[in-house]
């Protein structure tokens, strides 16, 4: 019998201190925004011109953004210096 994760909105509310502490952040270079376009700048325009293997193409993107995703939260474990909750670590 799996457990059910407990849900709520005090679990799933962003934190307000988050928000206090890096309200006036002025970030100039925070990267490029490989979420969205990793795929479409990697595979050709050719692959990319049929419909049916842009359906599949797209799909691999969420798979590579999460997979990216994953591979930043690891680099910040091991960073003491940067907080867990930051996104802009590349």
């Amino acid at each position: 019998m799996a457990v059910e994760p407990r849900k709520g909105a005090y679990l799933t509310r962003p934190s307000y201190y988050q928000y206090a502490y890096h309200q006036f952040d002025d970030l100039k270079n925070i990267g490029y925004d490989w979420r969205n376009n990793s795929i479409k700048r990697s595979v050709s325009t050719y692959l990319l011109n049929d419909p049916k293997r842009e359906i599949i193409i797209t799909k691999f993107q969420t798979f590579i953004a999460y997979m990216m995703d994953y591979a930043s939260n690891i680099k910040k474990a091991f960073n003491y210096t940067v907080n867990k909750n930051y996104k802009y670590l590349n």
